[in-house]
């Protein structure tokens, strides 16, 4: 497992398989000060980096004979996350539903 975070936008942090569920963690150490717009803008490409590796199916490099039929996206946050982040999220959860993607994130 390689272990990366959200400064990295085009790196999948990690990546883990289960039994039809490809698991993918976007680890967040940023704070929410006064940075919240340039700090949802990198959470916003990294999840759009996230979602173009699963639309491309590039995993199948990683995890090959393995056929998902979920997709999750959990983000680890180290401080608790900005209220402009559940927006951004809400407003994406009807595209992400069509690729059977969710996305899921705590407070670590």
């Amino acid at each position: 497992m390689i272990k990366l975070s959200i400064t990295d936008p085009d790196k999948i942090d990690a990546a883990a398989a289960g039994e039809d569920e490809l698991v993918l963690l976007i680890s967040d150490h940023l704070r929410w000060d006064s940075y919240q717009a340039a700090h949802l803008s990198m959470l916003q490409d990294k999840l759009n980096t996230y979602i173009k590796y699963i639309d491309s199916k590039s995993y199948m490099k990683q995890f090959p004979g393995n056929t998902f039929t979920k997709f999750r996206i959990q983000i680890d946050f180290l401080h608790k996350y900005d209220g402009g982040f559940v927006k951004m999220l809400n407003l994406a959860k009807t595209e992400l539903n069509k690729r059977n993607i969710t996305v899921t994130y705590s407070v670590v």
